[in-house]
């Protein structure tokens, strides 16, 4: 039976590659930080210290070459979060008159469009961007995006969740990976130039300039609730969040989450007919694969500026379903990263997964089954880690190790529902 224990090493020094990549851009990305604080606080400017705070960043001419943006959220049944989210896009910091919000009322059955409408009215006569309200005249999320952007005025589009939260330096975060491709960038360098920039507004330049991407991706954070499966759920989109960073450095994306991402309005249009509308869902993923098809740039931002904050799951009913769709989506995707990453995580979980049954029937198997949960633990602990040390959180050690045992035997359960119509992989949200 040793050799259960060849696709698990296999897979291991993959992650552990990943790895060493996102260590190695941690390190530059740390400096860009502490350079663009060192320019705000000598300008007299507060530091950003998360999501939840607002910074006021002085203007300036690099401000004359920001691109219009549009966020465009479908919300079906999301009164209670809507709130929330609408505050945290009208405190962002960025320019009014370059910012518009779209939420698309997808066939709600609750009072998501009243209280829209009610945040609108309410802010009528305060500053800050232009909120609109549209109704979906079709059904599903993904239609609902599309015929969002379709109205959206912005050359870049901004998507996130309904149950989503954004810290004030989030659109700009991603704005300005896209100032290079659009006119104005030169003159404002070269004003800025003329007129003299601090160390951190030269950082905040190098940093951003992403090569014209056609896409840019960022973090999304879960807030554990309570409870065991709360923690395995931040646990394992932890994991998810470091695989998609790393392999985006490594310039090979093999995932992405619309809940935080942009993309230029021109370039979904040119491939709007490539996203699977017979599909409800992963309009995220086949945009991705698009855009690497037709030779596309796409960055990943990983700097706590460009996250978004959401609540993880209370129970595993539900962690199952959504986990369940979104395997869903592996059926019908075709880029090469993407499958060698599926087929060899595939591989590795079916190993351990036998390795446990094997030692459970015959307990001389039970090293082989340690040494193989072993190898495995070492790369997800310091992925997963990464991700949690962000938010300025650590793993506790229990419902982790607990989170490991159980983890090969819960992703052959959702690649079985995943495969099954009706129990998840096959709805919409």
């Amino acid at each position: 039976m040793w050799w259960l224990a060849i696709p698990v090493i296999v897979y291991s020094l993959g992650l552990l590659a990943l790895w060493f990549i996102l260590v190695r851009h941690s390190k530059g990305t740390s400096a860009g930080d502490e350079g663009l604080a060192e320019g705000r606080t000598a300008a007299g400017t507060p530091v950003d210290e998360g999501l939840s705070e607002v910074s006021a960043v002085a203007d300036t001419p690099f401000d004359a070459a920001l691109p219009k943006v549009s966020v465009v959220v479908a919300a079906r049944n999301e009164e209670k979060h809507l709130p929330a989210l609408l505050e945290s896009l009208v405190l962002q910091d960025y320019p009014a008159e370059l910012l518009e919000v779209i939420i698309v009322n997808d066939n709600s059955t609750d009072r998501t469009p009243i209280v829209v409408s009610g945040f609108i009215s309410g802010r009528r006569d305060q500053p800050g961007p232009l909120i609109r309200l549209i109704y979906n005249p079709f059904s599903g999320k993904k239609k609902a995006v599309r015929h969002g952007i379709e109205k959206a005025a912005g050359m870049i589009i901004l998507t996130t969740d309904a149950d989503c939260n954004a810290g004030p330096e989030w659109v700009r975060s991603h704005a300005e990976w896209y100032l290079s491709g659009f006119s104005g960038r030169s003159e404002a360098d070269s004003r800025l130039q003329a007129e003299g920039s601090s160390s951190g507004e030269k950082q905040r330049r190098a940093t951003c300039r992403g090569g014209d991407p056609d896409m840019v991706m960022a973090s999304v954070f879960q807030v554990p609730i309570r409870g065991f499966w709360s923690l395995f759920d931040v646990y394992e989109f932890s994991a998810l969040q470091a695989l998609t960073e790393a392999t985006a450095l490594a310039g090979h994306p093999v995932m992405c989450n619309a809940a935080n991402m942009s993309f230029r309005r021109d370039v979904y249009l040119r491939y709007a007919g490539e996203l699977r509308p017979d599909l409800p869902s992963g309009d995220d993923m086949f945009l991705l694969e698009a855009v690497m098809r037709g030779g596309g740039a796409v960055r990943h931002d990983g700097r706590m500026a460009a996250a978004v904050e959401t609540a993880g799951a209370v129970t595993a009913a539900a962690m199952l379903r959504q986990r369940a769709r979104w395997a869903s989506k592996a059926l019908h995707l075709r880029g090469a990263p993407t499958l060698i990453l599926a087929a060899a995580t595939a591989a590795c979980n079916a190993a351990v997964t036998a390795a446990a049954v094997t030692a459970c029937i015959s307990v001389e198997y039970m090293p082989l089954a340690a040494a193989i949960y072993a190898v495995k633990a070492v790369p997800d602990y310091l992925l997963i880690a990464g991700e949690v040390i962000k938010r300025g959180n650590r793993i506790k050690a229990v419902p982790f190790l607990v989170s490991e045992i159980i983890y090969p035997f819960w992703f052959m359960v959702v690649a079985l529902m995943s495969l099954i119509p009706g129990s998840g992989g096959f709805r919409g949200r």
